[in-house]
């Protein structure tokens, strides 16, 4: 089982009512990170995963300054379908967002490291099997799901020759010692990374090192 059916729910409640408002403008500003893109782009598919990823789980609703998955929390969920379990949601609330680097793949078992949180974790019987390079960095989130979790939807592969830079930047987090501020530095990093990795697409005539730096001497 996956979390899918679920997440369509949550948005599909945020996204109509009095949340039409609240969607079109969180599109906007998912623009700004991604880059616009429209049905007829390469990789519509992924970006629409990593927006509903994002509203759903990162973005502040600008009415009340929680995301949707933490109202959700505050509200017990009263409005959705008799299908889910408060244990349901409150695995989804719950879940792992961080940058993962891929071990190795045993059986249907996916070996990860958490790079944030510096943590080794065993997918078991994962659903999710393919796309995976050895020490490739991807950014997703991991949820609950019995002895083991699952992947979420949305998926942010990262280019090898950036994991220099990463590996530099996760280390400068993880040393922080406050841990509100480590936790707001984390979602930070995770978000910029995300930004960068889209600029790679936009601008593709510019070297990948021009991008994945905090002295860009370009203004892209």
């Amino acid at each position: 089982m996956t979390y899918e059916p679920l997440i369509d729910e949550i948005l599909q409640h945020f996204s109509s009512g009095v949340f039409a408002d609240e969607v079109v403008g969180a599109k906007k500003q998912f623009f700004d990170l991604a880059g616009v893109f429209d049905e007829e782009s390469d990789g519509f598919e992924q970006k629409m995963t990593q927006f509903i990823d994002w509203y759903i789980f990162t973005r502040p609703l600008q009415s009340t300054g929680l995301s949707p998955i933490q109202m959700i929390g505050q509200e017990k969920g009263d409005f959705f379908s008799n299908e889910f379990t408060s244990q349901d949601l409150k695995y989804l609330s719950s879940g792992r967002h961080s940058i993962f680097e891929f071990l190795k793949l045993k059986n249907k078992d996916i070996y990860l490291r958490d790079l944030l949180a510096n943590e080794k974790i065993v997918i078991k019987n994962s659903l999710v099997t393919v796309g995976f390079e050895k020490e490739q960095l991807f950014e997703s989130r991991l949820f609950t799901r019995g002895d083991t979790f699952v992947f979420g939807t949305s998926f942010c592969f990262h280019p090898p020759r950036a994991s220099r830079y990463i590996f530099k930047e996760i280390k400068r987090v993880r040393k922080l010692k406050d841990v509100e501020e480590r936790a707001r530095e984390q979602e930070s990093l995770i978000i910029k990374l995300f930004r960068m990795r889209y600029k790679i697409e936009q601008y593709k005539h510019v070297d990948l090192q021009e991008i994945y730096t905090n002295k860009p001497r370009l203004r892209i």
